[in-house]
């Protein structure tokens, strides 16, 4: 009984330990224009302050509420989902805008991005199941 508790702890840890050190794939439209990205002009998009690309408009998308986001937040725009929702209320109030999507299901973020020429999204690695229509052009550790 001993041995089995052991092996199911075990298990356990491994299985959250992969979780964590899962990747958070950034994804583009495989024929758009968002090609070649740094962290800063995706923070700048994410942020409204970037809205077209090679005569192309733009369209951020977020992941549900959660640690995926909160870590894309962390890693990429330097800030916590607070600080995120702080800065589009004042950009909204001050100079208008459109915030950007946030869809409830990682497909749906996927299947956006495949739709839409200047479409930018994030999911976790392991979402990307079928991923013609999309190109990964930036991991980022959670």
């Amino acid at each position: 009984m001993k041995l089995f508790s052991c092996f199911a702890i075990l298990h356990g840890l491994i299985f959250v330990s992969n979780l964590h050190a899962e990747e958070i794939a950034i994804i583009v439209n495989e024929t758009g224009p968002l090609v070649n990205l740094s962290e800063i002009t995706i923070r700048d998009i994410y942020l409204g302050e970037k809205k077209f690309e090679g005569g192309v408009r733009i369209e951020a998308i977020n992941y549900p509420e959660g640690p995926v986001k909160d870590a894309f937040f962390q890693a990429v725009l330097k800030m916590t989902s607070r600080e995120f929702k702080l800065h589009w209320t004042k950009k909204l109030f001050g100079e208008g805008g459109e915030l950007p999507l946030t869809e409830t299901d990682p497909r749906d973020i996927i299947e956006a991005v495949k739709k839409k020429r200047g479409a930018i999204g994030y999911v976790m690695k392991g979402e990307l199941r079928d991923s013609k229509g999309v190109k990964v052009i930036k991991g980022v550790s959670r």
